[in-house]
């Protein structure tokens, strides 16, 4: 290894040399994915000491390993996947290659400290409310979340089955449509992206820092089709705290039973959480997902037939490892606005690093329609292509 930035919980050498669109690329896997042999941690050393080695790969890692990749190890993550920072008071803190005083993201802090070190060609984690998406932001490299049902999460720990899925890092584009190549299924529309739909919800309370890195992209969506696009605050309030109960009585339907026998240490954000949880009622989850079915039409009448949304990432850098639980709280709540679009709805979301001369990272992201997976990594070639000419 090249550096220790604290990403690896394990060290593998798993593969065969053989063809297929990864052949030689090396990758990690997020610690609540299954290798055979191992246990899953899920971030946490109670979890791994209650539970056996994994008796079969995910399916996703046998894919992976199919078409030529080399599993060289596992990443570490935040407690549980219940945490969009990356912190976790167990294993520490995986240092942020991009910006070594700033947290670098998770729940996949990990799998994306690993790709942004240059460890590995790229990495595998999973999102259900961000985390993919704030690590690739914070720490830089290109980020993807799959459209809800995309890809099997057989052989992956659940927190909220409802909104988990796979995800993956790369630094380059090429690596990230290979990774989908393998995983991906056909896309379920032949209808392209010919649209950006800008937004500007997600605009309003951007860093001065941001806004300027995404000037030139923003001009660059501006010189060919596009519109703007709006859901007002009412809609964001109902919306993420429908979002919020239904991710806290799922989260607390997979692991509350474990907690209850048990009764785990847990860092502060992620005690609360779970404490939330456990007293979110059925009716409330009912309720959210009544929402979620109506404002969904809302979601699909801003893409339309060939649209897709633009929006920050995170609308900030990473925050620095000082800032304070009430600061870190405030800024979570700023990124669950943006990320709930993605995840309530099951839509597939690119996540694209902007130049920042040396400074820390931002970035710029589309969301598709669902079951466009592959047409969404491909406009982001096409885009990042004509960005650099």
């Amino acid at each position: 290894m090249k550096v220790d930035v604290g990403a690896l919980s394990v060290v593998l050498n798993e593969g065969v040399d053989g063809a297929g669109p990864l052949s030689g690329a090396t990758f990690v896997v997020k610690e609540n994915i299954d290798v055979k042999g191992h246990v899953s941690t899920n971030g946490h050393p109670l979890w791994a000491s209650t539970h056996a080695p994994a008796q079969a790969n995910a399916s996703v890692v046998d894919k992976l390993l199919a078409a030529g990749g080399r599993l060289v190890g596992k990443s570490h993550m935040d407690e549980m996947a219940y945490s969009l920072l990356g912190a976790n008071p167990h294993f520490g803190t995986p240092i942020n290659p991009a910006a070594q005083d700033r947290h670098p993201g998770g729940s996949s802090s990990g799998s994306a400290v690993a790709v942004a070190a240059g460890l590995v060609n790229f990495a595998i984690g999973t999102d259900t409310a961000g985390s993919c998406r704030a690590p690739a932001a914070f720490c830089g490299v290109f980020g993807f979340r799959s459209s809800h049902g995309a890809i099997p999460m057989d052989g992956v720990v659940p927190l909220a089955p409802s909104l988990d899925v796979i995800g993956w890092f790369a630094r380059d584009l090429g690596r990230m449509a290979d990774v989908g190549n393998a995983l991906l299924p056909e896309d379920s529309s032949a209808s392209d992206y010919d649209q950006a739909v800008l937004m500007n919800d997600g605009f309003r309370s951007v860093e001065a820092e941001f806004a300027a890195a995404a000037a030139p992209a923003i001009d660059m969506l501006k010189s060919g089709t596009w519109r703007e696009g709006r859901l007002d605050d009412d809609f964001f309030k109902n919306a993420l705290a429908h979002f919020r109960n239904l991710q806290a009585h799922e989260a607390w339907a997979s692991h509350g039973a474990w907690i209850a026998a048990n009764h785990p240490t847990f860092g502060k954000g992620v005690e609360e959480r779970f404490a939330i949880a456990s007293e979110v009622t059925l009716d409330q989850k009912k309720a959210a997902v009544a929402f979620g079915e109506e404002a969904k039409k809302r979601i699909d009448a801003l893409l339309g037939d060939d649209g897709f949304l633009v929006m920050p990432t995170t609308p900030f850098r990473a925050p620095l490892l000082t800032e304070s639980e009430e600061q870190l709280d405030a800024k979570r709540y700023q990124m669950m606005r943006l990320f709930l679009i993605a995840s309530y709805f099951g839509l597939p979301q690119i996540s694209l690093p902007l130049p920042t001369n040396g400074e820390a990272p931002v970035a710029l992201s589309f969301v598709g329609r669902r079951g466009t997976d592959r047409k969404l990594i491909a406009l982001a070639q096409r885009f990042c292509g004509k960005m650099k000419k």
